[in-house]
């Protein structure tokens, strides 16, 4: 573990910080290197440490563990694959209900899962992370918060190649009509896969697309047999109900309790993250990141979302004469997609057998017409 320190030197830290998504540490009693100094090790995995029991005693370095975000994962261990775990973990209704999501997709988009370990072409990982980037904006600018991905998408670009090669990260990526819709890029070690990045797009959210691409992930962890699928930081309801398992992260904090000058030090950040827990605990972040999302929206002046009316039709076919097709990649295409992909999970159809016409004589009316239903859409200005 390769470790920085700050201006004055007053503590070290270990590479990547709190965005590793965990990691795990082993200390050497015969080392003299460490006097005088302070360390903190962020997001360290418990469950690692207790699975390879790992000593913390030391002859003089104090540990203080300060237990932060809560985390989820699956033990695969013990299950003969998939469908054994399926059953086990969920009830015939739940697990009926995730096969409907499932099949829905299947029937209305033409699915397609593929996992990236290994190997990838550079042109085809970018075109992925691209995708990541886009639907990761979507999606957080829909919660109306900030995403620290975004800011560091160079460094996470540089890192996820690399890692995809060098086998100890994998992308795994689902399309619907060869468009991405859901994917997620995963650490990896020899047993363990790690769900560090997470997006999907939120035109499909009756599809529950969380869900699905954990189950599709799950599958290729026990066809790949890794024995733990840790889903990371972050309280979703998928995870809560994937995971057979939480635990908390925890930043260590390693400090020389034989000087004066690194005691004080280290006892200072325990005291500073636990206080931050504190708040977390009291969801102060998420109101922190609120704020800092409305003044950011605030100095770009958006637009409002218009109000979307929507209604049946006996029939279109007066409409449909005096109207104009809409068209996959245009302004107004973009505009339909998700009501589109919401009426079809309904009425169940192919995605692109729907056909979508502006009305001429109004600016803002379409109508959708499917096999089963005719829709007016009105986007109204607020």
């Amino acid at each position: 573990m390769k470790f920085l320190h700050t201006k004055r030197k007053l503590f070290y830290f270990n590479v990547g910080k709190n965005i590793t998504n965990g990691v795990s540490y082993i200390l050497r009693n015969n080392q003299n290197d460490c006097k005088g100094k302070v360390f903190i090790i962020y997001d360290v995995l418990p469950y690692l440490r207790e699975r390879q029991n790992f000593t913390e005693d030391h002859s003089y370095l104090k540990l203080i563990k300060v237990p932060q975000y809560k985390g989820y994962l699956t033990n695969l261990s013990g299950y003969k694959n998939f469908d054994d775990y399926f059953s086990q973990h969920y009830s015939t209704k739940s697990r009926s209900n995730i096969r409907k999501w499932d099949r829905r997709l299947g029937e209305n988009f033409k699915i397609r899962f593929k996992v990236f370990y290994g190997t990838i072409e550079l042109q085809e990982y970018n075109y992925i992370f691209d995708n990541l980037l886009i639907l990761i904006q979507k999606r957080w600018n829909d919660l109306g918060m900030e995403n620290d991905i975004l800011r560091d998408h160079v460094y996470y670009r540089e890192l996820c190649y690399n890692m995809i090669i060098d086998k100890t990260g994998s992308m795994n990526v689902v399309y619907a009509n060869e468009e991405i819709v859901a994917l997620s890029f995963c650490f990896s070690s020899k047993k363990e896969l790690f769900f560090a990045i997470t997006t999907f797009d939120i035109d499909f959210r009756k599809y529950n697309l969380g869900h699905l691409l954990i189950m599709y992930i799950m599958k290729w962890c026990f066809e790949n047999e890794f024995e733990i699928f840790d889903y990371s930081k972050g309280t979703y309801e998928y995870k809560t109900r994937w995971s057979n398992r939480t635990y908390a992260f925890e930043h260590h904090i390693l400090y020389d309790r034989t000087t004066v000058v690194s005691l004080l030090v280290g006892n200072s950040l325990g005291f500073f993250y636990k206080m931050k827990q504190f708040l977390r605990d009291k969801n102060i972040n998420l109101l922190y990141s609120r704020i800092k999302y409305w003044v950011h929206t605030l100095k770009l002046n958006p637009k409002k979302e218009p109000k979307i009316l929507i209604k049946d039709l006996d029939s279109a076919d007066d409409v449909i004469t005096k109207s104009k097709r809409v068209y996959k990649g245009s302004d107004d295409y973009f505009k339909l997609k998700p009501i589109i992909c919401d009426i079809i999970f309904t009425f169940t159809q192919p995605f692109d057998t729907v056909k979508a016409y502006k009305v001429n004589e109004e600016k803002n009316k379409f109508v959708l017409v499917g096999d089963d239903f005719i829709k007016e859409v009105v986007f109204e200005s607020r």
